[in-house]
Parts: C-alpha cells; structure tokens; sequence
C-alpha cells in the first residue's frame, strides 16, 4: 500500500513538474522580449542550469553494481558517478569535476571502471578529489586517479588491499546437522569455496594467487595514477614514492594526516578549500573561465527536480532484511574486493 501511494504521489508531481516546465518556457519567452541579448543568455542559463560550472560530483556507500533496476535512484551511488563522469566528460560547460567520496571500497571491477572514467576526464579537465569521513580500499583506488586529493585531518583513508572471504560451516551443517552437500562438476576447481567444506590446499593457492593478481592490480592502479602525474597545474601536490606505496600498501587504514605525510593525499582540507582550488585549475586550462565560476551538485537534479528527488528519496522503501543488514563482504562472498570493514 506504501509503495502505490508513493508511486501515485510521483506520478502526480511529474505531472506538476511538466506544468511548471510549461509555465516556465512561457516565461523565458516573454523575458526575452523585454531584455538585452546579453542579458537573455543569463537568464536563460540560470533557468535551464547551464553555463560555465565546476561539477561536484557526490559518492556515498559501497562502490558495486546495482543489477535490482528499482525505481528509486539513488544519485549517489557509484553506478551514477559513473554515468556523471561520462556526462561530463563530453559537456563542454564542465570545466571541472570535483569528486566528493564517502565509500568504505567495494567490488574491484566496478572500481576500475570509475577510475578509468576519471583517467579519461582528467586528460581534458582537472579532477579533485575531497575525502569526506572515509575513502578507503577501493575509495583510495578510485581517488587515486585524480589530480589532486584533499581529505580531512579526521578521514580515514588507504586500506589498499584486497580481501575475500568463504564461509566454513561444515561443523554446524554437516557434523551437527547432517546435511551435506551432493557435488556433480566439471572440474576440481568448480566448487571452490563451498561452504560444506573447508578448502582444499591447492584451492587455497588458487584462491591467494587470484587475490596477490587484484592486489597487483590494485598497486599498478596507484603508480599510473599518481607516482606517474605529470601535469602542469601551479596547485602544490605532494609526491608519493614507490618506496612509501609499498610500505604502507599492507591494508593498513591512516587518517588524512598520516595519509599527507606518507604521501597519498596533496592537501589537508574539506570541501570548500577543494572548490577554491580546482576553480583555479580550471582557469589554468582555459584562462576564459569566470574567477566565480560556480560549482554545482551534478549528479543530483537541480531545481524543481531536486525538490522531486528529495521527496521520492524519503519514500524510497528501506529494506530491513538480512542481506540488508549484513557486512558488504559476506554479501559478496568468494570474490575480490577493495573493501576495509
């Protein structure tokens, strides 16, 4: 009954969003009998939200896939970072993307997509990151791609690392329950990690070599993106060597203090130091931008849409089930993941 009353209540608020999309056009055009060419571009960039702009882009939570297709979507998730970062890739009116992360890690591949994604924008724009209470694991991975990172003195940070987990529970199923499990594969190596039984010995070499491959992985990812830099942006930026990678990239978690020292992040700073700063970036790569050029939340509608967003937001069912409460890592267990739990 919740859910139809919600899905009713959107239906009605698309309807009103139209109207006043309508109410609105007709208003442009009888602006644009009364003012000045110059002042009809202002007002109509001020409505439609374009114009020059530095991009904020917002990641909150577990960096994964979202395969449920739910109504509900959720602007600040890592499938619709991704999607912004594609976006702004190819508007011209991004100058750039400042990429705000509040993520534990997550899933390795959907990881590498992101920070490929941010690999190609930096090549055009200038990205920062700005930590928030934690970017570890995969958080650290993704971030490592930018230009310049900036975290708190507070923020947790690195865990560069990776981590998979099987479940034993032979002894409660099998010896105290008697249920067991009737196998038919292909092959030794099919059923690895089946939780009936504990790993074989080969399966656990297999298993640690697929982990050290990710952990390659994972410290090739940081050298390309940030021991490698080589722009030509004034802003400082801190150097971390192989040497520092190496010796700290054993899982270990570091606050953004100890992460400045080792060399992981450029500045110790919040959100507004980091959009001060890449304005003067983007007008190091194109000295047309606007020394006020706005920064706006990209990845969330503005305007009205926002006023709907936030609302369905709050109607968006919260599932109070087992998977929902459970720790990422045993909801995706026997698989890779840059996660710090």
């Amino acid at each position: 009954m919740r859910v139809k009353f919600a899905a009713y209540l959107i239906l009605t608020l698309c309807l009103l969003s139209l109207a006043v999309g309508l109410l609105n056009v007709n208003k442009i055009q009888t602006v644009q009998k009364d003012v000045e060419p110059t002042k009809k571009r202002a007002i109509l960039e001020k409505i439609s939200g374009g114009g020059d702009k530095i991009a904020i882009v917002t990641l909150q939570g577990p960096i994964s896939y979202d395969m449920s297709g739910s109504f509900f979507e959720d602007y600040n998730s890592a499938e619709n970072t991704l999607k912004s970062f594609n976006k702004a890739l190819e508007d011209k009116s991004v100058k750039g993307v400042l990429f705000r992360i509040n993520s534990p890690g997550g899933t390795v591949a959907m990881s590498q997509e992101i920070y490929d994604s941010i690999l190609k924008l930096r090549e055009k724009k200038p990205v920062v990151v700005s930590m928030a209470d934690i970017a570890a694991s995969g958080g650290y991975y993704i971030a490592s791609a930018a230009d310049r990172i900036y975290a708190n003195p507070g923020t947790l940070t690195g865990s560069i690392g990776v981590i998979m987990e099987t479940i034993n529970a032979q002894g409660l199923l099998t010896d105290k329950l008697g249920i067991k499990s009737e196998v038919i594969k292909s092959g030794k190596f099919k059923d690895t990690g089946n939780m009936y039984r504990p790993l074989s010995e080969e399966e656990r070499t297999l298993l640690s070599d697929l982990v050290n491959n990710a952990y390659k992985q994972f410290v090739d990812a940081i050298i390309q993106g940030r021991i490698n830099r080589n722009d030509k942006y004034k802003l400082a930026k801190v150097n971390l060597t192989k040497e520092n990678l190496l010796k700290y990239a054993d899982g270990r978690i570091f606050t953004g203090e100890q992460a400045l020292k080792y060399g992981f992040v450029d500045k110790l700073g919040g959100l507004e130091q980091a959009v001060e700063d890449i304005k003067k970036m983007a007008k190091e790569k194109d000295f047309t931008v606007s020394a006020d050029i706005p920064a706006v939340n990209y990845n969330k509608p503005a305007g009205f849409g926002e006023f709907f967003f936030n609302i369905s937001s709050k109607l968006t069912p919260q599932s109070n089930s087992f998977e929902y409460l459970m720790p990422f890592s045993k909801k995706y267990a026997r698989q890779p993941l840059f996660i710090w739990e």
